[in-house]
């Protein structure tokens, strides 16, 4: 699990949820601050080389998930589900 000390070594963090609960429940779960990035845009990932994602809840069901799908290949993520 992550905590402070991993978020603090500018390590790059996305969680993808379905809804905004189940990203608030991720980022306590996971002990970040309100502002890791929520995942909700494919571009979002631009720029990034292999960024921690995390996947929870409903986000199959995101109308973009095709294309996040893509960025996160591309970005070569680290894909953990919790």
């Amino acid at each position: 699990m992550l905590d402070a000390d991993m978020a603090e070594m500018n390590q790059t963090i996305f969680i993808l949820a379905g809804t905004s609960s189940e990203y608030t429940a991720a980022r306590q779960q996971l002990n970040l601050t309100p502002r890791q990035a929520w995942l909700t845009e494919a571009s979002q990932l631009k720029g990034f080389s292999s960024p921690t994602v995390y996947r929870i809840g409903s986000w199959r069901t995101l109308d973009r998930i095709e294309a996040i799908n893509v960025a996160l290949a591309e970005a070569e993520a680290e894909i953990i589900d919790i």
